[in-house]
Formats: structure tokens, C-alpha cells, sequence
């Protein structure tokens, strides 16, 4: 059994916790018989989120493969719709054994769904890979939508393996390094990693939830 964790709090995220309990299966993409998961939220307001599924298993990756950086030219189109890139992200997701709404939330937060996006720092399309760490996945264009998906995921995946599926760790090490996480063991005084982790939290728990019947 796999556990991730988000700390969080207000009546809107227990609304959206108890929802996403009777939905979770459908959000997965795989039936109950071939997955279990459920939620815990403890006093203190830390919310639970445990999975298995059956057959998973998670990519074995080196965190300091070295690698050359290839720099490259983000494409023209500078946006790019939820809708198409849900079979993406089902795909890799489904693969690497994550919940394609933890896949989204990720892009969602790093990129706004813009698979041109580079930032300040260099981070590279949907999942703002730095050139290193598309270099040890090798990753060949990192704008290109699916590559970028798949090495994202393959990439998450590795990080919460590395910290025992405490979801808030790895997603502070997504943004911030691992480096940094390992040497604390909890997520860095960063205030742009710390609004990283709960954004991400944040948009996993509304991308679990299904809509409301009008």
C-alpha cells in the first residue's frame, strides 16, 4: 500500500475529501477490483490519501544521472485545453502508477496548461523540467507535450518512491530539489516551494472531485 499526505484546512477541502472517497476509483481510471484507497484525516488536519494498485511499478531512476543540456526553442502555440490533454496524461499516469488528477494538478500549478512555458530559471514545457533533470530522463524535447508528461510523471513518481509516498515532501522536492528536502526532511522555509505544495494539494483535491449533479 502507497500513502501520500496534504495538510490543509476549512470545511471546502472536507466537502471535497468525502467526495472524493466515492470517486476516487473513477478518477484512477481502473476498477475497484484492481485498486484500493481511501482517506484519513487526522486531528491536527493532515489528510490522508492511500492507494495500491495491482501490477504498478515505479521507475527506476538515478537522482544525479548526469546528463548534457540541449537547449531548444519553445512551439508557437502558447496554450493547450485540459480536455486535450487528458488522454496524455492518462496514459503516463496509468503507467507510472499515479492518479491522473495528481498528474494535472502538477501541470496545472507549473505551467497553466501551456506546454511553451519557460521559466526564469530555465524550466522547460508542461511539467517545467530544469535541462538537468530532462537530461538524466532523457528527455529529448522538452516541449514536446507527451515526452514532457511522461518525464514529469516518471520524474514525480521517482520523488515519492525517494520519500515514502509523503506526497507534500515530494512535490517540495519537485520544485525545490531534492537536495534541499532530503537534508531537511520536511518541505524548505521556501514561501515559493511552500505555495507549490499547496497549490498542487489544493487543485489534486478539486481535479479528484466529480462534479456536482446540477
Amino acid at each position: 500500500m502507497r500513502k501520500t499526505h496534504c495538510k490543509t484546512g476549512g470545511s471546502r477541502f472536507f466537502l471535497l475529501l468525502f467526495l472524493l472517497l466515492g470517486g476516487i476509483w473513477l478518477a484512477l481510471g481502473i476498477p475497484p477490483a484492481q485498486a484500493e484507497s481511501y482517506l484519513r484525516v487526522s486531528k491536527n488536519g493532515v489528510i490522508y490519501y492511500y492507494f495500491s494498485q495491482k501490477g504498478s511499478q515505479p521507475s527506476a531512476l538515478a537522482l544525479n544521472k548526469p546528463g548534457k543540456v540541449r537547449p531548444l526553442r519553445p512551439p508557437l502555440r502558447a496554450r493547450i485545453t485540459a480536455q486535450e490533454l487528458e488522454p496524455v496524461i492518462q496514459e503516463a499516469s496509468r503507467h507510472h502508477g499515479l492518479p491522473p488528477s495528481l498528474v494535472k494538478a502538477v501541470i496545472r500549478v507549473e505551467s497553466n496548461f501551456n506546454p511553451g512555458a519557460t521559466s526564469p530559471k530555465g524550466a522547460q514545457g508542461l511539467m517545467q523540467l530544469m535541462p538537468e533533470t530532462a537530461a538524466f530522463l532523457q528527455v529529448s524535447n522538452p516541449y514536446d507535450v507527451r515526452e514532457n508528461v511522461w518525464a514529469g510523471s516518471r520524474y514525480l513518481r521517482l520523488l515519492l518512491d525517494r520519500f515514502n509516498f509523503r506526497l507534500p515532501l515530494a512535490l517540495a522536492a519537485y520544485n525545490a530539489g531534492p537536495q534541499r528536502v532530503v537534508q531537511r526532511q520536511e518541505i524548505p522555509p521556501i514561501r515559493e516551494t511552500q505555495a507549490f505544495v499547496r497549490d498542487v494539494c489544493t487543485n489534486f483535491l478539486q481535479y479528484s472531485t466529480p462534479p456536482l449533479s446540477p
